[in-house]
């Protein structure tokens, strides 16, 4: 008798489990984290924090103005990015792209990304 109702626990277990990870995906959320180094770029309020960062560390066209809308309270601790000084200074980020996905009133789905520091170091 134990064993089915153990048995009957785990299954449901598993389908609870599937059933969260099936909702994970529909919500269309990617996470991935990057470590750069990263020249800051200034603040604005609309924008965010802008930090130019080389694509290609071998070419120096590829630089790429990337505007980071979120910071953790860690990153603002330990450097006040609203500081007019910092702009020009290079620094060591690492920070999480969030892939969002939107289905408009049209059917179509709209994929964008979300960049958010979790940790910043000055060099």
């Amino acid at each position: 008798m134990n064993t089915k109702k153990i048995t009957v626990f785990v299954l449901m277990v598993m389908v609870l489990s599937a059933n969260a990870f099936s909702i994970s995906i529909e919500n269309g959320q990617e996470k991935e984290k990057v470590t750069t180094i990263a020249t800051f770029d200034g603040y604005d309020e609309d924008d965010g924090y802008a930090f130019l960062i080389n694509e290609d560390p071998n070419d120096e066209d590829s630089e790429e103005t990337v505007y980071f809308s979120e910071i953790t309270e860690q990153a603002l601790k330990a450097v006040n990015l609203k500081a007019k000084d910092l702009v020009g200074k290079r620094f060591e980020i690492s920070y999480e792209i969030t892939e969002h996905e939107e289905e408009d009133e049209n059917g179509y789905i709209e994929v964008y990304e979300t960049y958010k520091i979790i940790s910043i170091k000055k060099l």
